[in-house]
């Protein structure tokens, strides 16, 4: 067991006001509650499942409305594949940042723990750290991708990454007309 990125892809304004986003707000909120609000130590509660649902004021710790959050990504979005992003150690995104530099990218991998959460939550002292990349700038960089040479990145684990990382931001998509089936990339690092 390690410390790894688990990326989303998810609207980020779906995650602004979910309720809005439900026929029957309390009876989905239910249902979710219900899949979620397991009573674990990073579970969310059904009392930040409500707060972050329905945009109420936090009453509880900073953690516990990141694994919420996390669990909106899972309702609202998808999971993506991270068998290069879990586990690894603290020199992994330096590491791949500088295979991304390498073939002409400018991307911090870092950015996808550290940039913060892409809705309001309180302050989280531990873990999960929170990153996203908002969908405008996720095609910007898989359309770099694109154009790299990633044939150049000797090391097959970080080719892997990189793809992966390829693959996370071309799901990231925009579709005129239709604002909510595009997709923005969020992760969590725990």
């Amino acid at each position: 067991m390690g410390y790894g990125i688990m990326p989303y892809s998810v609207n980020i304004n779906v995650l602004r006001e979910p309720h809005a986003h439900a026929s029957e707000p309390d009876v989905f909120l239910e249902w979710i509650q219900g899949q979620y609000c397991e009573g674990g130590e990073f579970d969310p509660t059904p009392e930040s499942m409500r707060e972050l649902f329905y945009n109420e004021p936090f009453t509880g710790e900073g953690h516990i409305y990141g694994y919420t959050l996390k669990a909106l990504c899972e309702v609202f979005g998808g999971p993506l594949d991270n068998g290069h992003w879990y586990p690894f150690g603290s020199e992994w995104p330096g590491t791949v940042q500088a295979a991304l530099t390498g073939v002409g990218v400018q991307f911090d991998p870092n950015d996808l723990m550290y940039s913060g959460s892409p809705v309001p939550l309180p302050r989280i002292d531990d873990f999960p750290l929170i990153g996203y990349v908002e969908r405008k700038e996720a095609l910007r960089l898989a359309a770099e991708l694109d154009a790299a040479d990633l044939s150049a990145i000797e090391d097959r684990s970080v080719a892997g990454a990189v793809t992966e990382l390829h693959g996370w931001l071309k799901r990231c998509n925009d579709k005129p007309g239709d604002e909510y089936a595009s997709y923005d990339l969020v992760c969590f690092y725990h």
